[in-house]
């Protein structure tokens, strides 16, 4: 019976936290015809239109979570990048396991090269979802541009062992490498790099670099 209980707690957690921003509205027809209006007013790139057909979903009653983090996107389609960070922060708060609005903030960082913002939104994805792609490629990318070569590569590493086939990590990792003077480890990854993608981006240059002594 305790384990029974002790299952069930999480599950009503979740149920409480799907529901308790998002009260039931009568006027779902008005809803979706406001929210259908702000994504064609993103197709047509009048975001100042989206943005407000969106804060009167909101103020007709519509879904906070659901707002907040549209607002947030269009925020930064226009490039108000603080906007849609001030966006993104309502929405994560209201939802700290959600993964979007997390992304938001890391989109947004690395729109206005923060690196402080890459690495406190990075660190939020990760504790959330501790695999997260976009989260470790921007650590090792954030540490790489700060020349703190062997952390970038330890964290490129980290997403070749779940994503052996990617080749920008790989390209990070034989970057890094090369930098730390590991040059045998970076030609190897540079060789591996140009038997899938001949043209690669500065793929040549670096094994060539990496070849000479």
């Amino acid at each position: 019976m305790k384990q029974i209980l002790a299952l069930a707690i999480p599950l009503l957690a979740i149920d409480s936290a799907l529901t308790q921003n998002s009260p039931a509205p009568e006027n779902t027809a008005e809803l979706s015809s406001l929210w259908k209006a702000s994504l064609e007013a993103e197709t047509d790139k009048n975001y100042d239109e989206a943005i407000k057909e969106v804060s009167s979903f909101y103020q007709q009653g519509g879904d906070r979570f659901m707002a907040y983090l549209r607002s947030g996107w269009l925020y930064y389609l226009e490039k108000n990048y603080d906007k849609a960070a001030e966006q993104y922060g309502y929405a994560s708060r209201m939802q700290p396991t959600a993964i979007n609005p997390l992304l938001g903030l890391l989109n947004t960082a690395q729109a206005k090269n923060d690196p402080t913002g890459v690495r406190a939104a990075a660190g939020s994805l990760l504790h959330v979802d501790p695999l997260n792609y976009r989260a470790q490629m921007a650590l090792a990318y954030v540490d790489f541009q700060a020349q703190n070569y062997q952390q970038a590569l330890s964290g490129y590493k980290r997403v070749l062992f779940v994503y052996p086939d990617d080749l920008d990590a790989t390209s990070g990792a034989a970057w890094s490498a090369y930098y730390m003077g590991l040059r045998d480890d970076a030609a190897a990854l540079f060789r591996k790099l140009l038997s899938i993608e001949a043209e690669y981006p500065l793929a040549a240059k670096g094994l060539d670099l990496s070849s000479k002594k």
